[in-house]
C-alpha cells in the first residue's frame, strides 16, 4: 500500500505549523508593546478579582454590599498599593541620586586598590574616563528607565480598568461563542482553572517574595545600604524570575553596597545573607507550600524562560511561569494538543 500521500499530507501539516508558529513568534515581538501591557493587565484585573472574592468570605454578599461596590473598592486598593509604592520607589532613587558624587569617589577608590593589590593595572584604562560622568550617565539612565516603568504602569492600569467594564459581558460572549451547554460548560471550567492556577500562584509566590524583601530589607538598612526600598523592592520582584532572579537580587545590591562604603565586608554580609534567604525561600518553603499545583517540568521552566526572555525581555522572564502554565492547561483539553501539554508537565499527568 501507497503511503506517500500520506507522508505528503503530514510534511504539509508540520510545513503549516511551522509557518504559523514563525509568524505567531513574529506577531509577539513586534506586538510586545501593546500585548505585554494587556497581559499585566489581565493579571491586575485577576488580583481584583481575588481582592473581591475575600469580601464574601468575610460575609459581604450582593443584597447590601453590591458586587460593583466590591470591584471599585478592590480596584481602589490595588490602585493605592501601586501609587504608594511608586511614590516610595521615586524617593529612592532620587537618594541614590543625592549620593552620585560620593559613589564616584568610591569607585576611583576601589580602582586604585585593586591596581595596588594586583598585577593588573585599570588605573590607567579609568582614566580614560570620569567616573562621577559614568555614574551620572548611570543614574540618568535609571530615571528614564524610571519614567518608562510609569508611563507603561499607567497603561497597565487603563487595560485593567477596560477589562473590568469587559467583565459582565464575559460570560454572554462565551455563551454566544459556545451555545452548546456542555462546550460553554467545558470552556467556562477552562478559564476559571487557569484563573484558579495564576492567581494561586502569583499569590504564594508574592507572600513568600514579601517575607524574603522584608527581611531583606531589614539586612539593607541594618548594614547602612542607601535606598533600602528600592533594593528590597527588585528582592521582591526578581523573585517571580525562577532560578535566576535568585542570583540578580542578591548581587545588585551587594556590587552596589561594595561602590557606597568602598569596601567589601558590608557586601559579603548582604551576598551571603540574602542569597541564603532567596534560597530557602525558593528551594524548601516554596516548594513545599506550592506543591504540584503548577504542573510544570523544571526544564521546560528553563526553556520557557529563555524563550519569552528572548522576545520580550524582562517583562517576559516575569510572564514565562504564568504564560506555561496557561498552555498545559490549554493544551489538556483538545486531542490534538494532549501530547504537548504531556510534555510540558511536570510528570506527565494532566487533567482532562
Amino acid at each position: 500500500m501507497d503511503n506517500t500521500p500520506q507522508k505528503i499530507a503530514k510534511v504539509q501539516m508540520t510545513s503549516h505549523a511551522l509557518i504559523i508558529a514563525s509568524i505567531l513568534v513574529i506577531i509577539l515581538y513586534l506586538g510586545r508593546s501593546l500585548i505585554i501591557p494587556l497581559i499585566f493587565g489581565i493579571i491586575l484585573w485577576l488580583l481584583m478579582r481575588k481582592i473581591r472574592s475575600l469580601f464574601y468570605i468575610i460575609g459581604f454578599g450582593d443584597r447590601w454590599f453590591p458586587k460593583w461596590l466590591k470591584t471599585l473598592l478592590s480596584s481602589a486598593i490595588l490602585f493605592s498599593l501601586v501609587w504608594v509604592i511608586g511614590m516610595i520607589f521615586e524617593r529612592n532613587i532620587q537618594e541614590l541620586i543625592k549620593y552620585s558624587d560620593i559613589y564616584g569617589k568610591n569607585f576611583t577608590t576601589i580602582i586604585r586598590e585593586f591596581d595596588s593589590s594586583s598585577a593588573y593595572k585599570i588605573e590607567d584604562i579609568a582614566k580614560s574616563f570620569n567616573s562621577n560622568d559614568l555614574i551620572n550617565q548611570y543614574m540618568a539612565s535609571v530615571i528614564a528607565s524610571l519614567q518608562t516603568i510609569i508611563s507603561n504602569v499607567i497603561i497597565v492600569l487603563i487595560y485593567m480598568l477596560f477589562i473590568i467594564m469587559e467583565e459582565s459581558s464575559f460570560k454572554h460572549k462565551v455563551r454566544a461563542l459556545f451555545p452548546n451547554p456542555a462546550a460553554y460548560d467545558e470552556r467556562l471550567l477552562v478559564i476559571r482553572r487557569i484563573e484558579k492556577a495564576i492567581t494561586n500562584y502569583l499569590g504564594i509566590k508574592s507572600l513568600i517574595a514579601l517575607i524574603a524583601s522584608t527581611i531583606s530589607y531589614s539586612i539593607f538598612t541594618l548594614t547602612g545600604l542607601n535606598a533600602p526600598f528600592f533594593w528590597a523592592l527588585l528582592v521582591f520582584m526578581f523573585s517571580f524570575i525562577p532560578f535566576f532572579g535568585v542570583l540578580i537580587s542578591s548581587f545588585l545590591p551587594a556590587l552596589f553596597a561594595i561602590i557606597q562604603f568602598a569596601g567589601y565586608s558590608e557586601s559579603l554580609i548582604i551576598l551571603f545573607s540574602v542569597g541564603s534567604i532567596q534560597f530557602i525561600a525558593g528551594n524548601i518553603i516554596e516548594p513545599k507550600i506550592m506543591g504540584n499545583t503548577m504542573n510544570v517540568s523544571p526544564l521546560v521552566v528553563i526553556l520557557s524562560l529563555g524563550f519569552w526572555g528572548f522576545i520580550w525581555g524582562l517583562p517576559g522572564m516575569f510572564l514565562s511561569v504564568p504564560i506555561t502554565v496557561i498552555m498545559v492547561i490549554v493544551f489538556s483539553k483538545f486531542q490534538s494538543t494532549r501530547g504537548i501539554a504531556i510534555i510540558l508537565s511536570e510528570r506527565g499527568e494532566i487533567e482532562h
